[in-house]
């Protein structure tokens, strides 16, 4: 149903391995192309050509790359030295190839239905960053015996994160319904009786 489309749309996790106050970041836009001559020709052809997320349609979707880095060393207490994290983020949206084929009204709801999307895979761009940098500031504050406690102890608070950041993108999803219900775009959509589709949870 369209109330759950944007659920899923935003974080595609990729997660691997290489470590300041803040977390390093990267962010590419990229666009898939998209055409129609009115707000549920352009709507069905975001279901047509718009990215997957857990097998189901999106609109958008954020995908983000992070490596971790740092050296334990090891004295009187085992620390993690220069620890950081950076993660590199791509946000696919959707991009008409032809606006000026819209209505005066299609056109403005769907400018309007695109900023949505930006702005909200740009927040769960934050999300991740901030918590990125809780993660950053525990694990600098590891003291260990031995650094192979410490480094099970930096393990488990990226597991941790992992977990917690997850729900925080769940809420803010949630949070985020009744907003796409009473978009512009979308009640035009709906007025015209255009198809809607489900989308997954995020991840």
């Amino acid at each position: 149903m369209i109330q759950r489309l944007l659920t899923g749309l935003f974080c595609c996790l990729v997660l691997s391995a290489t470590a300041d106050a803040r977390p390093l970041s990267t962010t590419k836009y990229t666009y898939y192309a998209i055409s129609g001559n009115t707000a549920g020709e352009i709507y069905n052809a975001m279901l047509r050509r718009g990215p997957h997320v857990n097998g189901a349609k999106a609109y958008a979707a954020t995908s983000a790359t992070s490596w971790l880095n740092g050296k334990l060393i090891q004295a009187k207490s085992c620390v993690i030295e220069n620890y950081r994290l950076k993660i590199d983020f791509v946000i696919r949206l959707p991009r008409i190839k032809n606006e000026k084929a819209l209505t005066g009204t299609d056109r403005s709801r769907w400018r309007q239905f695109a900023q949505f999307l930006k702005r909200h895979e740009e927040t769960h761009r934050s999300i991740w960053l901030g918590c990125a940098q809780e993660l950053e500031t525990q694990v600098r504050a590891i003291r260990a015996a031995a650094c192979n406690t410490a480094e099970t102890r930096a393990i488990k608070l990226w597991d941790t994160m992992r977990k917690s950041c997850t729900r925080k993108h769940d809420a803010f999803d949630a949070a985020e319904q009744y907003r796409l219900m009473q978009h512009p775009f979308v009640k035009l959509v709906l007025a015209k009786k255009t198809r809607t589709a489900r989308a997954a949870k995020a991840p």
